[in-house]
C-alpha cells in the first residue's frame, strides 16, 4: 500500500476512536448496597450520568498584570485584642512550647498551646497539675498572661 493510503486508513481509524469516546454514555446503578459506574446499563435502577465536555483552551490569567502582581499589604504583626505580646510566628511558638516557658502579655490560646488545658481554673488562676502536685498558676486580665507563679 502506498503511504497515502496507511495515512488515510489512520485517521479514519483515529475519527471513529474518537467519535465513539464522545458518544459513550456513563452509567450509575447499585448493586449490593454499593455505587458503580458502568458503560451499559448495569440494572434495573440505572441512572445515565451527565458529564460535561471538557474544554481546552483561552487564556490562564483572569487579567491580572502578573508581572506586576502584589498581593494586597496584610499587617504582619496581628494583635490579639488588648494583649500586648500579640502575633508570634510559629517557630517562636514552637520553641517556646519545647521549653514550657510563657511570657507576661500572652493570650490565652497562646499559654493553652504552650502548656496545654489546665487542670483547673480557679478565679482568674489557672491551675497546673502534675502527678497530683501544682506545677504552676497563671493569671490572667482581661484574656491576656498577667502574672504566674
Amino acid at each position: 500500500m502506498p503511504l497515502t493510503s496507511y495515512k488515510s486508513l489512520a485517521v479514519g481509524l483515529l475519527a471513529m476512536t474518537l467519535s465513539g469516546l464522545s458518544q459513550a454514555a456513563i452509567y450509575r446503578c447499585s448493586q449490593n448496597g454499593h455505587t458503580v459506574f458502568a458503560d451499559r446499563p448495569c440494572g434495573d435502577n440505572t441512572e445515565t450520568v451527565a458529564v460535561d465536555p471538557v474544554t481546552t483552551g483561552g487564556r490562564l490569567d483572569t487579567g491580572t498584570d502578573v508581572e506586576f502582581y502584589q498581593p494586597p499589604e496584610t499587617s504582619r504583626r496581628q494583635q490579639a485584642p488588648g494583649c500586648p505580646v500579640g502575633y508570634l510566628q510559629s517557630t517562636e511558638l514552637r520553641r517556646l512550647r519545647v521549653q514550657s516557658r510563657v511570657r507576661a502579655g500572652m493570650s490565652e490560646d497562646q499559654v493553652r498551646y504552650i502548656l496545654g488545658d489546665p487542670a483547673q481554673r480557679a478565679g482568674q488562676w489557672w491551675v497546673y497539675r502534675r502527678k497530683g502536685e501544682e506545677t504552676g498558676r497563671y493569671r490572667f486580665r482581661n484574656g491576656c498572661l498577667d502574672k504566674w507563679r
